[in-house]
């Protein structure tokens, strides 16, 4: 098989977008599969080596001038200028900053022909989409939606007036080339189902494949802090719609409750925290008992979460299309999670069907959350913080990317 993977993140980018196609690559290379990646340079600094070396992968990285331009503005320390380019990038090119980029390998590919057996394209962005514009799309082409596109946007409008008229021909842009194709996998059910509904995909095409965690990462066992400690990796939104707050104010509570914790309590944060969240953890008083850390590369990160007691998962009812990626790491270290997640949503359905429900909370409940941080103490302290690790198993790569290879083994259609 002969493979072209287009992602706008692949590795060493620590994009959160990253990890599927790298994962499901370096499987393709495991077959015998030839895999020319079609890649930008997102989240890669200059001087970084490939992470996967084989002599059957050519990766193929074209680079994109707003994102160009925005790394030479932070390396002169203007950030505040870089950010603004990149909005005003996103509110002006249709359908958002990565136009330029995408419309130069669609071009190529259109020039060169159908030269693979099948193409394997992950959504997110919407650029990805323009692919369809160029007549390049067939039978052969898999779209992987990470992420959802316009049904987002029919119920969260996007800030940029010019995107917001442009709405109903990213609409059509996006039903032509998904009708186009032969196969559309998402990682959310809700999304998938968002999708046929709207008519922008024929239900017999679709598939849902969920987020999968890299099972040769979770071999080797870990030694757990003695500590009460809940450990969180990532971001928080610039829009509120994932915050600390509610968290916080839970674990506030909780130590109301049980004063005699707090020397053993310790919420540990790795990311890029917010300036407005330390008024939350000032207004609360939780300074002694917040870690705030920086980022730390992937490998780090896979190792810490399996050192961390408890795990903290977030999910804003805005974003029940989306799987966050991170939830099947942390199936894959077998801790137990603490999860603000909306009522009824498909997150909610995917920890208990993991048998990861128990320490579950409505996303905006003070009251539960401060319940649940409660029963995980009562656990810590008889020794029993441990998970089913039958249920999870589910979620690892080993049961999961056999079906992608069934997906794309598959006869496409004339």
């Amino acid at each position: 098989m002969k493979l072209l993977v287009i992602t706008h993140t692949f590795p060493p980018s620590k994009h959160s977008n990253a990890k599927r196609p790298h994962y499901l690559v370096r499987a393709f290379l495991d077959a015998g599969w030839e895999v020319d990646v079609v890649t930008s340079f997102i989240g890669v600094e200059s001087d970084q080596p490939e992470v996967i070396e084989h002599p059957n992968l050519n990766i193929i990285r074209d680079g994109d001038p707003v994102w160009r331009l925005q790394g030479k503005l932070r390396k002169m320390r203007l950030g505040g200028l870089a950010k603004i380019l990149g909005f005003a990038a996103n509110g002006l090119l249709f359908p958002d900053f990565c136009a330029i980029w995408a419309r130069k390998i669609f071009r190529r590919i259109k020039k060169e022909g159908r030269s693979h057996d099948r193409v394997l394209a992950f959504v997110f962005p919407p650029s990805v989409l323009l692919s369809g514009s160029y007549g390049v799309v067939d039978r052969r082409w898999v779209f992987d939606f990470q992420e959802s596109v316009t049904p987002q946007f029919d119920r969260f409008s996007r800030k940029s007036v010019l995107q917001r008229m442009m709405l109903g021909r990213l609409k059509r842009m996006e039903r032509d080339t998904l009708h186009d194709a032969g196969t559309v996998v998402f990682t959310a059910d809700s999304n998938r189902l968002a999708y046929v509904e709207r008519g922008l995909v024929p239900a017999e095409r679709t598939k849902h494949l969920p987020y999968f965690y890299d099972e040769a990462a979770f071999r080797s066992p870990a030694r757990i802090s003695g500590r009460f400690e809940i450990g969180y990796y990532g971001n928080f939104d610039l829009t509120g719609a994932r915050s600390p707050e509610i968290f916080l104010k839970s674990l506030a509570g909780f130590l109301r409750r049980f004063p005699e914790a707090r020397e053993a309590t310790r919420f540990v944060f790795y990311g890029a925290w917010l300036a407005r969240h330390d008024s939350f953890v000032n207004e609360l008083e939780l300074g002694d008992v917040c870690e705030i850390n920086a980022a730390v590369p992937y490998d780090q990160y896979l190792k810490r979460l399996q050192t961390s007691p408890v795990l903290l998962l977030i999910v804003a009812k805005e974003h029940n299309l989306f799987m966050p990626s991170k939830i099947v790491d942390y199936f894959g270290s077998r801790r137990p999670i603490l999860a603000f997640v909306p009522e009824g949503s498909e997150m909610g359905g995917v920890l208990e069907s993991a048998g990861m429900g128990q320490y579950s909370c409505e996303s905006d409940d003070v009251t539960q959350g401060r319940d649940a941080i409660s029963r995980l103490w009562a656990a810590h302290q008889e020794g029993k913080l441990i998970v089913d690790e039958e249920k999870t198993s589910g979620w690892s790569s080993a049961a999961l990317i056999p079906k992608y290879f069934q997906i794309l083994e598959g006869s496409p259609e004339d």
